[in-house]
């Protein structure tokens, strides 16, 4: 799997892009004045722009530039806050939008669809999973209780489509493993047991708060098959650290 959502990664490279040019012609700027403005070694500079210690030179005030050095940033900004909301507002489609479609039937398929230009994954429908967080560990339900808020599902998931197992990871011992099917998306609903955590999916690079006493969800669309790990981003205790466990995906 890889590291980084392709949902970001485009994201990513556009921000890249305009870090470049803006620190180029920042930078190039500083040093070119730097030094086409200094005097050399044993050079008494003159004071040509009539400069007065405490008194702002008017002469040089440049309200074009000023109002540019001013507008252009905040125009960048409002380019740049745009083009983050459309894949911001994908992860945090709600149930029963065009992009997810509504919860499957017994037997129905999420037929994920993956645009490669947006990363972008659309879903004829969604399968519903549980996961609660505590100190300092993650459990998962692949079929939890009917009739909820989120589910109205009649039938248990396939253990193709949902299975919890556990596992050794390196330098985490052993952790609890959601077995999942690439090709489906699921809509993880979430709860604490006692104070504050963050499942941070490595492989879909999001994460969610989970809180006390209040489902919150994340959109978990499988693409590709592999193994990925699940950390705990909100500082919750001694054992904060080792709080991991790993989504499996296959075909």
């Amino acid at each position: 799997m890889a590291v980084t959502s392709p949902l970001f990664n485009v994201l990513w490279d556009e921000y890249i892009l305009w870090s470049l040019l803006v620190g180029v012609f920042t930078f190039g700027w500083l040093y070119h004045h730097s030094f086409a403005y200094r005097s050399t070694d044993g050079e008494k500079a003159g004071n040509v722009d009539d400069l007065t210690v405490g008194v702002f030179p008017k002469h040089n005030d440049n309200l074009k530039l000023e109002v540019a050095w001013t507008v252009l940033p905040f125009l960048l900004i409002i380019y740049l806050t745009y083009i983050s909301w459309a894949p911001l507002d994908h992860v945090w489609a709600a149930p029963g939008s065009e992009a997810r479609g509504d919860e499957c039937l017994e037997g129905q398929s999420s037929n994920n669809i993956f645009f490669e230009d947006t990363g972008f994954v659309n879903s004829e429908c969604y399968h519903v999973i549980e996961l609660t967080g505590q100190q300092w560990f993650w459990s998962f339900e692949c079929n939890p209780s009917v009739n909820s808020e989120f589910s109205q599902r009649d039938y248990n998931l396939s253990a193709d489509l949902c299975a919890v197992s556990s596992q050794m990871v390196e330098g985490y011992g052993m952790q609890p493993v959601i077995n999942l099917k690439a090709g489906e998306t699921y809509l993880l609903v979430m709860e604490s047991e006692d104070v504050t955590h963050a499942p941070w999916f490595l492989e879909l690079s999001t994460k969610e708060d989970v809180l006390q006493g209040q489902k919150t969800t994340m959109w978990l669309p499988m693409t590709e098959t592999g193994d990925s790990l699940i950390l705990c981003t909100e500082y919750c205790g001694d054992s904060h650290s080792l709080m991991a466990a790993v989504v499996s995906v296959h075909s």
